[in-house]
């Protein structure tokens, strides 16, 4: 009998250590989101919580209840060799402040959530375009519920579109994802919208898109004793408004008149123009060389990024039931302007592109022999943060047009994520429960991304060897608060006709630009071509779409 009560008695005490293990799994998942500080609720109802730097950022309106009962989410995600940052699997917190960053991200998600991740790596930059199609091609076709997100490089993800294989987000009947939120960027969620439906979204839920943001570097140095007469001219009869007047970054230098004209709007395409123009010098009088000194540095893939952040579009929404066409931004005399605005500087020897001298096309910034450079975010990070030669640096936004423009806008690079449900996602039990428990996911990841992995990667890319002013970071945030895609980058597919195929309408008005060409010739070529296309996709595409205008509200 006393053999019986022992035996009972281990029993409830292994029960009782059950429980209590179960308790504390139970209390660190719904903690896990806010270990770096309380949640609290502003007079407007806008939640906030502290991030890992004791600052207080905006919060999700997400259910604290919400517990998916630790059900798996699988997630494909794309890799490559080069060129792509952490962004998706990180098992363990380790001593790098970006991959810290991802792995406290994906342990926020998953505790506040109750879900697992469950993550499937395929190469899938441009080089692999087609296997990674493939891949999720076979998955469709086996009906095996291979995953249920992807997170896709940004083309790839417009040819899944093309190919009928990804959900349309917009369809779900309790979504989660709230588009004014800041981690959902106004003009970049309104961009990937069709016909007001969404079928993949981006914004820092993606690490890649903040570092693939385009954005235009200076050597303060070199523009600093250039213009330092037109400087203290500015001062003269403007003063300090948001530059500091003294101090080691202070002073009527020519980088603080460059961002005081940034802060009161008047940062604009005449006014790079002005700075880059006519600052050639052939070091050694033997021709064009790497050792030359130039105005401005680019590629056509990135200073694409000057249409964009002209307030231009290449394919645009309408209203008629035509769901998107080829912009009348495209063929208009703006464009026509910008193209020969542009030839003044990009049609000159001021101008270092992959051509000039062979070599790569940003090394004269590197090398400290240009004034100027049009480049993404990461380039900071891996070329400028250690440089020695290259000791003082600012960044600036893509100008506008002119003043009549209201806003900066921010061209991202194509080597970011977009993130989609597949089609053939596993349900479990009720079809828009799934669906629901997806959005749920990807606000969350968005959320908690714009707390943990965005400071990281501002931190790290403008942390200069002299200490930042505030100036840096106010330029990084109107750069991300500014982002957004061109629909033509993303659908390139189906402007060249076929998944397998490409057709890069943003580039063509850098290309015409260099070569000094007729825009409306330039354009012509290819015109008829990828209209016809375009509307065709839009016809096979209608039967998927639902009927809202919840994006209009923006």
């Amino acid at each position: 009998m006393k053999k019986f009560a022992r035996v009972i008695c281990l029993v409830l005490a292994c029960l009782f250590c059950l429980l209590a293990v179960a308790a504390c799994d139970n209390s660190k998942k719904k903690n896990n989101g806010t270990q770096t500080g309380a949640i609290k609720t502003d007079a407007n109802g806008v939640r906030w919580a502290v991030d890992e730097w004791g600052t207080w950022r905006e919060y999700d309106d997400l259910p604290d209840d919400l517990d998916y009962n630790n059900d798996t989410i699988t997630f494909l995600y794309w890799t490559s060799e080069s060129g792509v940052h952490p962004e998706f699997a990180q098992s363990e917190d380790v001593d790098n402040a970006v991959l810290s960053a991802v792995y406290k991200r994906n342990e926020a998600v998953q505790g506040r959530l109750g879900v697992e991740f469950n993550f499937i790596a395929e190469p899938g930059n441009n080089n692999d375009r087609q296997a990674f199609i493939a891949r999720v091609q076979r998955a469709d076709e086996a009906d095996t519920h291979d995953f249920d997100l992807i997170g896709a490089y940004s083309c790839n993800a417009g040819a899944l579109l093309v190919a009928g294989l990804i959900q349309n987000i917009t369809a779900t009947e309790n979504n989660y994802i709230d588009i004014y939120k800041p981690w959902w960027p106004k003009n970049l969620t309104h961009n990937l919208a069709i016909a007001n439906n969404l079928y993949f979204v981006s914004g820092d839920c993606s690490t890649n898109s903040i570092y693939q943001m385009i954005g235009i570097f200076f050597n303060k140095d070199l523009v600093n004793e250039r213009y330092e007469q037109e400087a203290e001219a500015y001062f003269a009869s403007n003063p300090h408004v948001k530059t500091p007047e003294s101090g080691a970054e202070g002073g009527n230098t020519a980088t603080n008149m460059i961002y005081e004209k940034v802060y009161a709007g008047k940062w604009t395409l005449d006014e790079l123009i002005h700075l880059t123009a006519n600052t050639y010098v052939d070091k050694y009088g033997d021709g064009v060389s790497i050792d030359d000194t130039y105005g401005l540095c680019g590629r056509e893939n990135v200073a694409c990024a000057f249409y964009g952040g002209s307030n231009l579009r290449i394919i645009e929404h309408t209203t008629d039931g035509s769901v998107m066409k080829i912009s009348d931004d495209y063929t208009s005399s703006k464009t026509v302007r910008l193209t020969a605005k542009l030839y003044t500087v990009l049609g000159t020897n001021s101008y270092h592109n992959e051509y000039s001298t062979g070599k790569g096309y940003n090394e004269p910034f590197y090398s400290g022999t240009s004034y100027f450079m049009i480049g993404y975010m990461q380039y900071a990070e891996s070329r400028l943060v250690n440089n020695d030669v290259v000791e003082n640096y600012g960044i600036l936004p893509i100008p506008k047009y002119d003043l009549n423009q209201k806003n900066y806008y921010t061209t991202l690079g194509n080597g970011f994520s977009l993130y989609c449900i597949f089609v053939d996602f596993d349900t479990r039990g009720n079809f828009q429960e799934t669906l629901s428990m997806f959005t749920a996911v990807l606000e969350c990841w968005g959320s908690e991304a714009y707390r943990k992995t965005t400071p990281v990667i501002f931190e790290l890319n403008m942390k200069l060897k002299s200490s930042p002013t505030q100036c840096e970071a106010d330029m990084c945030e109107i750069i991300r608060a500014s982002i957004e895609v061109e629909l033509s980058r993303i659908v390139r597919s189906a402007l060249a006709g076929s998944p397998a195929k490409v057709y890069p309408a943003d580039y063509m008005p850098i290309r015409c630009a260099v070569s000094g060409t007729s825009w409306t010739s330039y354009y012509s070529a290819d015109m008829t071509m990828i209209t016809n296309n375009l509307a065709k996709f839009v016809k096979d595409l209608k039967e998927t779409l639902v009927d809202t205008d919840t994006l209009n509200k923006q």
